[in-house]
């Protein structure tokens, strides 16, 4: 059975989004022109073949699918015709790649590299400037430059795995109630945990993170409130834990000359972004580009869903008597 192709379109494939490209009369194998390059339907053909055979004809019957591939095209095309424009080569990996299909994309790479690079010069030559900005940035957001809050424990960690669930809640209750009665927690740590790491300091860890905890401890841990208090057998994934809160220590406020080099930094990142976005918005955004739309249109197989669709019941051929 041939595809019937429907005649008429259900939307049409907008090449730019940023702006009203103009639609011009541009010969029928040329899809978009700028002033750096022109997009045509080989070029286009080309990246089709790109896509795995068996995916192929799924692909052109999308107009999302291809609207994505002519985009990007557009963007590959035009950095690559402005890296010859401004003397930008590839580095020595990309080599090769310059010497096949892939020169268009190599030589865009290697400007982008070219535009974040420039963009990271100037960043350095006003980086005074930023240094204001970082500390506005520290004074708005202080509360983003704390110390977390900090506990130091004793723990009892009987582990699930061997015991069951049941039992290792047993375990630390009874480990629990022997340490409440007054009995030394160091001693009972020895006895009844799992954690060899702990038990053989009689339970004693280090100072800690909510972060740096299982959630459902951390939970429990966090909400004690007094100096000396001992836990509930508290469920963590792999073990039920009883401990002793020792030491808590609040969020401490870190000066700026400590965080000024990671708020520059991210500063710095963010700009080169912002420049290498701002090109590619750029070249989308471009008034002079022209548009075939036509021929972009016609890209798309447009077919019809009932065409694939077998009748529901066929009648079978009689037997000639």
């Amino acid at each position: 059975m041939r595809h019937r192709i429907l005649s008429s379109c259900c939307g049409v494939i907008v090449l730019a989004l940023l702006c009203a490209p103009l639609q011009a009369q541009l010969p029928a194998d040329v899809l978009a022109k700028n002033r750096w390059m022109e997009l045509t339907r080989a070029d286009f053909d080309a990246a089709l073949q790109r896509v795995p055979a068996n995916l192929r004809y799924e692909f052109a019957t999308s107009p999302r699918r291809v609207q994505t591939v002519l985009n990007s095209m557009l963007v590959t095309k035009t950095l690559a015709a402005q890296a010859k424009a401004h003397g930008t080569r590839p580095g020595p990996l990309n080599a090769q790649a310059t010497a096949g299909r892939d020169e268009d994309r190599a030589l865009a790479s290697a400007e982008l590299k070219r535009i974040e690079a420039d963009a990271a010069a100037a960043f350095d030559k006003n980086k005074a400037a930023f240094e204001a900005k970082a500390r506005e940035i520290y004074d708005l957001n202080r509360d983003a430059y704390k110390t977390p809050e900090e506990v130091r424990l004793s723990d009892v960690a009987v582990l699930v795995k061997g015991r069951g669930d049941e039992a290792a809640r047993q375990r630390a209750a009874e480990a629990r109630a022997k340490i409440v009665n007054g009995e030394d927690f160091a001693a009972i740590a020895k006895e009844y945990s799992d954690d060899p790491t702990s038990r053989d300091k009689g339970g004693a860890l280090p100072f800690v993170t909510a972060k740096g905890m299982a959630p459902a401890l951390a939970k429990s841990v966090f909400q004690m409130k007094s100096i000396g208090e001992v836990s509930e057998p508290i469920r963590a994934p792999s073990a039920y834990h009883v401990v002793r809160l020792e030491e808590r220590r609040a969020p401490q406020q870190k000066p700026f000359e400590e965080v000024r080099d990671s708020i520059m930094q991210a500063q710095r990142q963010r700009y080169i972004a912002e420049q290498r976005d701002l090109r590619i918005r750029a070249i989308h955004a471009d008034p002079e580009l022209q548009l075939n739309q036509p021929a972009i249109d016609a890209l798309v197989n447009r077919v019809d869903p009932k065409a694939f669709s077998a009748p529901l019941e066929q009648k079978r051929p009689q037997k000639s008597k």
